[in-house]
């Protein structure tokens, strides 16, 4: 059986810029995953897809109900609770445009059945049979022009995940989309074991995004740019850090320090949701720590 769902609803409007963001988060089950629509005079463009069927249909419900044109989808990185859907929100449309850089596409496409194996046999039917890769790629630095409104796109590459991306909205680049690079008030997913490289990418933001007043995350409430990049910096260094004095060098983490990390991570960050993360990264975050210290 199907679980219902319900996707909470936040509405951002740039009346100068000539556009309203519609923020939809999914709940805990699929690990508050938002997606948007970006609404224009005459159009909308969807920022990723969400995980699962019965989201993916509520996004597209959203997507009805304003009763405009969908033009394109970008997905912002290859996790699937943010490409999973896009087949439920593309059916019906003409030839739409999924948007993303080949790093994107191949991460996709090189996981999609290990990812399929791991949380299929949780979400049953609810978990999309069909699975959509991008087909217009960009490149860094480039611009795509939708309905009159500039999408400037910068490949990052490995970060949170093995390929992300960010990209700004109009001549004034009043807000930024960053997928995952940035969580907000979430325990981050550290399972790709970039961590470090992750940290370089937020450095080199903190100075390419400071004059964006606006950051949209893939997890959590967007906020002040540089804050939200400032809170992350902070937060994977706090989480390597830790790490590395509980694992003392060892090369098999306890079940018990397992635990003695995740309660001083929650000690912490205790206002974070997504706890199930801090645990989820321990093994990429330790393999990667103790690789540095072998050079």
């Amino acid at each position: 059986m199907i679980q219902k769902n319900k996707l909470k609803y936040n509405k951002y409007t740039y009346e100068n810029e000539g556009y309203v963001i519609h923020m939809l988060t999914s709940g805990e089950r699929t690990f508050f995953t938002n997606a948007y629509i970006i609404e224009t005079q005459k159009s909308l463009v969807v920022v990723d897809t969400m995980m699962i069927n019965s989201d993916a249909k509520l996004l597209r419900q959203h997507i009805d109900n304003i009763d405009k044109p969908l033009i394109a989808v970008i997905i912002t990185h290859g996790h699937p609770d943010h490409y999973n859907g896009t087949d439920t929100i593309i059916t019906g449309f003409d030839e739409i445009p999924i948007i993303s850089t080949k790093g994107v596409r191949d991460c996709i496409n090189d996981t999609v059945d290990s990812k399929e194996v791991k949380w299929k046999p949780y979400f049953g039917q609810d978990w999309p049979e069909n699975k959509i890769l991008p087909n217009q790629l960009v490149k860094d630095g480039d611009v795509i022009t939708l309905d009159g409104l500039d999408y400037r796109f910068r490949d990052l590459h490995a970060a949170e995940s093995s390929s992300d991306l960010f990209f700004t909205l109009g001549r004034n680049r009043s807000v930024v989309f960053v997928g995952d690079v940035v969580f907000n008030n979430m325990h981050a997913f550290m399972n790709d074991g970039n961590s470090a490289q992750w940290l370089q990418v937020l450095q080199q933001l903190l100075t390419e995004l400071a004059g964006v007043g606006q950051l949209f995350t893939g997890h959590g409430i967007p906020g002040p740019t540089s804050e939200l990049i400032q809170s992350q910096i902070e937060y994977i260094a706090y989480y390597r850090s830790n790490l590395y004095t509980v694992i003392n060098d060892n090369h098999v983490i306890s079940d018990e320090q397992k635990q003695l990390f995740e309660q001083l991570m929650v000690a912490n960050y205790p206002q974070y949701k997504l706890t199930s993360f801090i645990n989820a990264g321990i093994e990429a975050v330790s393999n990667e720590l103790l690789a540095k210290t072998t050079l």
